[in-house]
């Protein structure tokens, strides 16, 4: 069977990971974490297939593939990192938001692969559940 390859680029880079920027740039504002997200953003180390950011997070205006693709090696961790030491009312908004980016990293690095079995499919599928189940932390910044 001929099967559509999806465009990568195209529908999770720039689709995607646009929406989820823009998600989490309005939650770090509301949250007032916008300083530890860029201070961890800067201080990332160069390693292999990975470009150092030159620029600050927020001092980005324009998102092109490279950068995209970039974001999704280490969004999760950055953000992880950004959000640590929370107070008691941030601890369940931050875990959420953490979940929902992650779910949505792993989906699109799964979605990477030159085949699947039904054992990643599952993941797939699940991954893609648990975006749609904590999604709504990020509903006002849609």
């Amino acid at each position: 069977a001929d099967l559509h390859k999806p465009d990568l680029l195209h529908n999770i880079y720039l689709g995607l990971f646009k929406h989820m920027i823009e998600w989490v740039e309005g939650f770090l504002k509301k949250h007032k974490w916008q300083k530890e997200f860029d201070d961890v953003w800067k201080a990332l180390p160069p390693y292999h297939g990975f470009s150092v950011p030159k620029k600050s997070y927020r001092e980005v205006t324009q998102w092109q593939g490279k950068e995209m693709r970039n974001l999704g090696r280490c969004i999760t961790v950055v953000l992880a990192s950004a959000l640590r030491n929370p107070d008691s009312s941030q601890q369940q908004p931050f875990k959420r938001a953490l979940q929902c980016v992650c779910s949505l990293i792993d989906f699109s690095l799964m979605a990477q692969y030159r085949s699947h079995t039904p054992e990643t499919l599952r993941y797939m599928e699940q991954y893609l559940r648990t975006f749609h189940e904590t999604r709504d932390i990020f509903l006002e910044f849609r």
